[in-house]
């Protein structure tokens, strides 16, 4: 017999208006399902990057499109937090189009560089990841001048620019998108602790047909207008109230 852990979920799931009214939350839902895009935050696609930046999550900001990795039976803590209304995807569907977990950060830990160290100059994680990554950009400004000013073959300074390129995209794209800061200090319901999202994430868009949903989330009292809208919708209708 096949054991399953619950905590997570084959599925991850999409929640929609936030902080919008109960009937904009469901006409947005119908709109993103019948436009077979889920479009990230930032609308133009473009990495943000801002060094001056003070919180961690500020300093590299992508266009991205969030999910959380929850069984529907102990969605409810989640959804008091963010909307109840929602869509879900089977998770090999997003994963084949880039989907991957977050890597969390608790802000209030310490890392201990060395055992020389003492506990007590140890740095606050958040602000030790903060300072690296300011470091590794003002670090890629001077490799940039340094293959200009060094260049003696134009053939090599163009291939060590895509090298630099390279690392940078595989940085920013790959690594700084998926850090995700929390405070371990906050309770469960906190609207702040965000560690029990188990949030994934795509870099950009994700283009989607009606029968790539698993499941669609919605309070009762929209079923009826929801099959009203999608009449040829044949996924599970799950009722969050």
């Amino acid at each position: 017999m096949e054991l399953i852990q619950r905590y997570v979920s084959k599925e991850l799931t999409h929640f929609v208006g936030r902080h919008q009214p109960e009937k904009e939350r469901f006409d947005l839902l119908i709109e993103i399902i019948k436009s077979g895009w889920l479009l990230h935050k930032n609308i133009r696609g473009d990495i943000k990057i801002n060094t001056d930046a003070h919180g961690l999550e500020d300093i590299v900001t992508p266009g991205i499109t969030c999910f959380a990795d929850i069984p529907i039976n102990d969605l409810s803590l989640h959804m008091e937090k963010y909307s109840n209304f929602g869509l879900a995807f089977k998770k090999d569907f997003l994963v084949e189009r880039g989907a991957n977990p977050v890597h969390y950060i608790a802000t209030n830990g310490y890392i201990q560089i060395s055992k020389e160290m003492p506990s007590n100059q140890a740095p606050v994680r958040e602000d030790y990841f903060k300072d690296n990554i300011k470091r590794y950009f003002t670090w890629k400004s001077h490799m940039k001048k340094l293959i200009e000013r060094n260049a003696q073959n134009e053939n090599n300074t163009l291939e060590d620019m895509e090298r630099l390129e390279q690392l940078d995209s595989f940085l920013i794209k790959h690594i700084f998108a998926y850090l995700k800061p929390f405070d371990a200090s906050k309770t469960d319901a906190d609207e702040d602790n965000y560690y029990l999202e188990r949030e994934w994430r795509i870099v950009g868009d994700v283009a989607f047909s009606l029968n790539d949903i698993t499941r669609i989330l919605v309070p009762e009292k929209y079923g009826r207008k929801l099959r009203e809208a999608l009449p040829e919708y044949t996924g599970q209708i799950s009722f969050t109230e």
